[in-house]
């Protein structure tokens, strides 16, 4: 109340001092104004929130400038909502294949210090692996950029704090893998008789998923059979495609299709009919590219992806197990190779594979396990390469891989037996087995046709080619060579055609017998086998349309047991020391070429009895020759030579020439015979 007295008094003395009338309200009123403005974190408001300034307008700008605030007030911001998270044991299944934990954070809302269900907001999946101190961890992502139709990140790497969680810090490897999946289609097509398993005929089911999207179930894209032998396909009805649910038949869940037996044509399926579901499985995630494999965690980073778009390469010199539970489709190939530690590799949900699996180099790679055949095949769309895993012992592991061309198996030196591998029975490409150093039979007993080659080369503990019972057709080259312990080929009993037949260098095969129903052959060479005695023994070969030649076998003392045998285009015996007899060929009546060069035992060409026709004749080199013995023999067209004989009458060559020979002049060569000797 001083404080206001004061100033009124003053106003007074003034008044009564005669100066100018003063302006009291000019003095006194000012506006008050009111500036609100952010407050940051910090001594005030711990916070943030707002500062409130309060003050007169002494220079009536309309603005409270620093210099006017009279007044602050604080209104300060409650402490916000805390980042909580919670965890929970995580069952096996689609978000950690080995269970794990399920990490729930979300924002405390009612500050009652724990995180309730309503206050969620995103859950981290960190599972287990299958390598000490490695972790993973799963996160969903929204449809977007990334994976068009949502899908998951999977981040792995070393728990380096042990706290076990995977920090951003410790992450070493990330992998997305989309939402995809692919139509399924299925048909059913006729199986011919003689063809496995349906020796009697039947049908087989196929069911895969449409990889290209093109609406036709391509050969490749098949990865799902069942056979209905004896039953034809105008009987077999395909129902109902349904959602199978993630489990023993799929792991990531698929589409089952459904198929019978329905003779009388009522919708249903027969009493004791044929009756199957067959089982396509969905990839739960896919990932786009290519994916190297350098380390466990690389591994553990592609767990929970089914399919992957791109070649798949397993190359980690310290990775002891390659275990992926869950990937079923690769669209490029899949190649092991180089893993010196490498025990385990297994990959049993495999259902398909675009290129080629490649397994080499793996030192002490000794359990293999690709595919499961109990549940669905392996289709491979290129080649099957099993080469140096010098611990590998045998091959039951690849019972569900079906490649639809070449396959390789070389110098695996622990296998002995292989196991079977049924499922393949026909190879657009070529097979090879070769260096093997204990390998006693070959698993392939289904094989029926092989479009390519079949080499057996170099397999020191073979003894015949075991396990090729079933081949009947071979359109390229059938090579057994350079196998130290094979000493029969009864094993090929079945076989009717082949491209070109070669059999060579095999220290202990005594003959050629085992080829029983061999009918025709575009060539035959039998060259270079030590103690073999006998060649031949092919009693239905009846065409071989290029040549048969046996050359560099110096036990070899007759080529017999050839008795269908009228066409081949030429017949070459060559540097064969113990030859006596050619009684084989005693049914040809015209060749192209016919070369006896270098058999020193063999004493006349009489064994060709039928022959009347030859283009070119060469007869060299045989230092027992006394006789031509070639009665039925007319024509000569082309070379005529006869040399180096030591005891064949020259006047014997000089006559059969003047007899036969329409070629050219020039064309007769007779020179180094008997010159002494008389002739009748």
């Amino acid at each position: 109340m001083r404080r206001t007295w004061g100033t009124w008094g003053l106003v007074l003395a003034l008044m009564g001092s005669g100066c100018d009338v003063i302006d009291i309200p000019e003095i006194t009123q000012r506006d008050a104004l009111t500036w609100v403005r952010p407050e940051p974190s910090g001594e005030h408001c711990a916070f943030g929130g707002q500062a409130v300034l309060t003050g007169l307008d002494q220079d009536r700008d309309g603005e409270l400038d620093d210099e006017e605030v009279n007044a602050t007030h604080y209104l300060c911001d409650d402490a916000p909502p805390q980042v909580r998270t919670r965890t929970q044991a995580e069952p096996h299944g689609a978000n950690c294949a080995l269970g794990g934990q399920a990490v729930q954070s979300g924002l405390d809302r009612d500050a009652n210090g724990q995180l309730d269900d309503a206050e969620v907001s995103a859950t981290d999946y960190v599972c287990a692996s299958t390598v000490a101190n490695v972790l993973v961890r799963v996160r969903p992502v929204a449809p977007g950029a990334q994976c068009a139709r949502g899908g998951q990140v999977t981040h792995a790497g070393h728990d380096a704090n042990g706290n076990g969680l995977l920090e951003d810090a410790e992450i070493s490897r990330e992998v997305y893998g989309c939402d995809e999946p692919a139509p399924v289609l299925a048909r059913v097509r006729e199986v011919p008789r003689s063809v496995a398993p349906c020796d009697r005929g039947g049908s087989v089911v196929e069911a895969g998923a449409d990889l290209d999207l093109d609406g036709v179930l391509a050969p490749a894209e098949v990865d799902a059979t069942a056979y209905a032998c004896d039953v034809p396909p105008a009987d077999l009805k395909l129902v109902r495609y349904e959602a199978e649910p993630g489990g023993m038949n799929c792991p990531a869940g698929g589409t089952g299709v459904n198929a019978f037996e329905d003779a009388n044509g009522d919708g249903s399926p027969d009493p004791n009919g044929f009756l199957t579901t067959v089982h396509v499985c969905q990839s739960s995630r896919i990932h786009d590219g290519d994916f190297v494999v350098a380390s466990a965690v690389d591994l553990i980073a592609l767990d929970g992806v089914g399919r992957l778009r791109g070649t798949l390469r397993i190359e980690a010199p310290t990775l002891a197990e390659a275990d992926l539970p869950s990937l079923s489709i690769i669209d490029g190939s899949l190649i092991v190779q180089g893993n010196s530690s490498l025990r385990l590799a297994n990959l049993t949900t495999l259902r398909f594979i675009g290129g080629n699996v490649e397994l080499r180099d793996n030192a002490r790679l000794d359990k293999l396990n690709l595919g499961n055949a109990t549940r669905a095949l392996l289709r491979v769309g290129d080649s099957l390469t099993v080469e140096n895993n010098p611990a590998l012992t045998h091959l039951e592991g690849l019972v569900a891989v079906v490649p639809a061309n070449d396959i390789t198996l070389r110098a695996n030196n622990a296998v002995v037996g292989p196991g079977g591998l049924p499922n393949v029975v026909t190879l657009k490409g070529s097979l090879l087995i070769q260096d093997n150093l204990r390998l006693t039979q070959n698993p392939f007993f289904k094989l029926a046709h092989v479009h390519g080659d079949v080499v057996l080369r170099n397999n020191s503990g073979m003894a015949g080619p075991f396990g090729l019972d079933w081949l009947e057709k071979v359109d390229g080259v059938l090579e057994m060579s350079s196998n130290a312990q094979l000493m029969t080929l009864l094993p090929m009993g079945k076989l009717t055609a082949v491209g070109s037949l070669f059999i060579s260098d095999n220290s202990k095969l005594p003959n050629t017998a085992g080829f029983e129903s061999l009918v025709r052959a575009d060539r035959i060479v039998i060259q270079g086998n030590p103690v073999m005695s006998a060649a031949g023994d092919m009693p239905l070969l009846a065409q071989v349309e290029q040549d048969f030649s046996v050359k560099y076998n110096p036990m070899l003392q007759r080529v017999h047991r050839l008795p269908q045998l009228r066409s081949a285009i030429a017949v070459s015996s060559i540097g064969n020391d113990e030859l006596v007899s050619l009684e084989g060929f005693g049914l040809m009546t015209r060749m192209s070429l016919l070369e006896i060069l270098g058999n020193p035992k063999l004493p006349t060409l009489s064994d060709f009895t039928a022959l009347r026709e030859v283009t070119v004749l060469q007869v060299r080199g045989n230092a027992l020759l006394t006789d031509f013995g070639l009665e039925e023999l007319a024509r000569v067209m082309g070379d005529f030579v006869v040399t180096d004989n030591a005891r064949l009458p020259t006047c014997k060559a000089t006559a059969l020439a003047a007899k036969v020979f329409q070629g050219g002049t020039g064309l007769v060569h007779i020179d180094m015979n008997d010159d002494t000797a008389t002739c009748p």
